[in-house]
C-alpha cells in the first residue's frame, strides 16, 4: 500500500472497509511494514500484538464479504497510548513498576472503540506514570518528534501524536490533564481534542491505579486525529452516547463570532508563533469571519494557572503517602517566602500547597474555580470560540534533566521556565471546557503551530466544527517530509 493510503482519513478507510473496496487485513499489513520501516528512528511504537490483530482484521473481512451487520469502526487497525488497558497487552505507562502488568480487561473508552470495530495492534509511548510534557522513560527510551528528531513530540500522547504524524494509524486515543493531548497535537501537526470534562469514561487509565474506580479530577480522555471529522467520529464512539451533545453552533466558517486571546502579559508567545496567528488572524478575515483581539470577559493567565496548579497539586497528591503530602504542604510558605528573592517558577507554591490540602480546603479552592469559571462562561455570549495557543512554544530540544521544576527553556533569547509550557493550558482543564487543536500552518524553521479552539460545556461539536471548518482556509494536517 502507498504512502498515501496510509495517510488517507479514517472516515475513508472505514466506508471502503465497509463497502469491501478495501482490505482490513491488507491495511493492518500496510501499517505494520510503515511501523517496521520508520519508527526505528521515532520509538513511539513500545508493544505489538500482531497474531491477535491479524485474526481480527481477517475476521473483519469475512464479516464484510457475508454481509454481516458492521461498527462504526468495522476493520479499522489503531494504536493506542500507553496509559489505557488493553485486553491481550501490556499496560507500562512507561513505569518500570509496571512493566508487567497486563490487565484482564480494557479500559472503558478502548472497549468502546472494539465494540466498534476498532483492531487495536500496538500500544504507543509516554513519559513515566504521563508526567511529562516531553515523552521519554525508562522502559522504552525516547520518542522523536518526526519533524525533527532531534526536538520532542511533547507528551504525554507525544507516540500517540508521533504514529498519526508518521502514518502508522488513523487514530489515537489520548487523555489530557496537562494539555497531555493539545501540546504533542501542537508539537507534531495533528489534530487532537480535549473534550468537556467527564463526557468520557476514564477506567482502566493509568494513572489512577490499576483497577482504581474513581473518575480522575480534571484528566480527560479524548481522541487525536490528522483532521477534524475524525476527531468528532472517534469521540462519537468514545463518548457511547450518554450525553447528547448539541448541534455545532455554526455550519460554516464565516457564521462563527471568534475571540482571539494570544497575549498575556504573564506569558508571552515565542515570536514565530505570534507571527503564526497573526497570519492566521488576516486569514480568518479574509474569509468573511468576524475576528475580535483580547482577552476572556475578567480573565487572566496569573489568576487561572494560580488555581489550576492547586487543584493539579491536590489531584496528583492524592497518589503520594500521607507522611509525604504533608512534607509538600510544608514546603508551599518557604516557595513564597523564595518566590520573592530568586528567580522561581510562576505559583510553584500553589502545586505544593494542593498536594497537602485537606479536603475541606480543596471544596473552598474548588468552589474559587467555579466562580471563575462562571465569569469566563459569559465569554460564550458573545463568541462562539476562543482561540487561544497550546503553549507559548514550538517543539523545542530534548531535556530529560532530572528535576523538572528547575528546567528552562529559551525562547527569544530570553529564560523560560519549564512550568510555564502549562499556562496556556490551564484555562480549558481547570474548567472542564472542550478544546480542539488544530494545525494552522508551519514557522520560518519548518515546524508546526497549532491553535487550540475552546469551547462552552459539552459544546464540543462547536470546537470540532470550527477545526474543521477552518481547515478550508488554512490547510491542515501536513505530512513531515521525512515520512514520505
Amino acid at each position: 500500500m502507498s504512502t498515501d493510503s496510509t495517510y488517507r482519513s479514517a472516515t475513508e478507510l472505514i466506508a471502503d472497509i465497509a463497502a469491501g473496496r478495501l482490505s482490513s487485513r491488507a491495511l493492518l499489513e500496510s501499517y505494520i511494514a510503515r511501523v517496521d520501516m520508520l519508527d526505528p528512528a521515532l520509538n513511539s511504537i513500545v508493544a505489538l500484538n500482531l497474531e491477535e490483530a491479524r485474526l481480527k482484521a481477517d475476521l473483519a473481512d469475512t464479516a464484510v464479504r457475508n454481509g454481516l451487520p458492521l461498527g462504526p469502526l468495522h476493520g479499522l487497525p489503531m494504536t493506542i497510548k500507553d496509559t489505557f488497558e488493553v485486553l491481550g497487552m501490556p499496560c507500562t505507562a512507561g513505569a518500570s513498576t509496571l512493566r508487567d502488568h497486563r490487565p484482564r480487561k480494557s479500559a472503558a473508552a478502548v472497549k468502546r472503540l472494539e465494540d466498534a470495530g476498532a483492531i487495536v495492534f500496538g500500544k504507543t509511548n509516554v513519559p513515566a506514570m504521563a508526567g511529562d510534557i516531553q515523552t521519554y522513560n525508562r522502559l522504552f527510551g525516547t520518542t522523536h518528534n518526526p519533524w525533527n528528531l532531534a526536538l520532542t513530540p511533547g507528551g504525554s500522547s507525544g507516540g500517540a501524536a508521533v504514529a498519526l504524524a508518521a502514518g502508522f494509524t488513523p487514530l489515537e486515543l489520548g487523555s489530557d490533564i496537562g494539555g497531555s493531548i493539545r501540546i504533542p497535537a501542537h508539537f507534531t501537526g495533528v489534530y487532537g481534542h480535549k473534550p468537556t470534562y467527564g463526557l468520557v469514561p476514564q477506567r482502566g487509565h493509568i494513572p489512577g491505579a490499576p483497577g482504581e474506580l474513581a473518575e480522575g479530577h480534571l484528566n480527560v480522555v479524548g481522541p487525536l486525529a490528522r483532521n477534524a471529522a475524525d476527531l468528532q467520529v472517534l469521540l462519537d464512539v468514545i463518548a457511547g452516547g450518554q450525553v447528547q451533545l448539541p448541534a455545532p453552533r455554526r455550519a460554516t466558517l464565516k457564521a462563527f463570532r471568534v475571540l482571539l486571546w494570544t497575549e498575556d502579559a504573564d506569558c508571552p508567545l515565542d515570536s514565530d508563533m505570534t507571527e503564526a496567528y497573526r497570519q492566521l488572524r488576516l486569514e480568518l478575515e479574509a474569509a468573511g469571519v468576524e475576528v475580535v483581539q483580547g482577552a476572556p470577559a475578567g480573565a487572566s493567565l496569573e489568576r487561572l494557572f494560580a488555581a489550576y496548579l492547586l487543584q493539579l497539586g491536590a489531584k496528583l497528591g492524592a497518589s503520594l503517602p500521607a507522611t509525604r503530602r504533608r512534607f509538600m504542604g510544608l514546603i508551599a510558605p518557604v516557595l513564597r517566602v523564595l518566590g520573592g528573592v530568586i528567580d522561581m517558577p510562576r505559583h510553584a507554591d500553589k502545586f505544593y500547597e494542593g498536594t497537602g490540602m485537606s479536603h475541606a480546603d480543596w471544596l473552598l479552592a474548588h468552589e474559587h474555580g467555579l466562580h471563575l469559571r462562571e465569569a469566563f462562561l459569559k465569554t460564550f455570549d458573545d463568541f462562539d470560540v476562543i482561540l487561544a495557543p497550546p503553549t507559548f512554544t514550538t517543539a523545542f530540544a530534548h531535556d530529560h534533566s532530572s528535576v523538572i521544576s528547575l528546567r528552562s527553556l529559551k525562547v527569544d533569547g530570553k529564560k523560560r521556565h519549564y512550568a510555564d509550557l502549562y499556562q496556556w493550558i490551564a484555562p480549558a482543564t481547570l474548567m472542564g471546557l472542550p478544546a480542539t487543536n488544530a494545525p494552522i500552518g508551519l514557522t520560518r524553521q519548518g515546524l508546526p503551530v497549532g491553535v487550540q479552539i475552546i469551547g462552552a460545556p459539552f459544546e464540543d461539536r462547536t470546537t470540532i466544527r470550527f477545526a474543521e471548518c477552518m481547515a478550508e482556509v488554512v490547510g491542515g494536517f501536513q505530512m513531515p517530509p521525512a515520512m514520505g
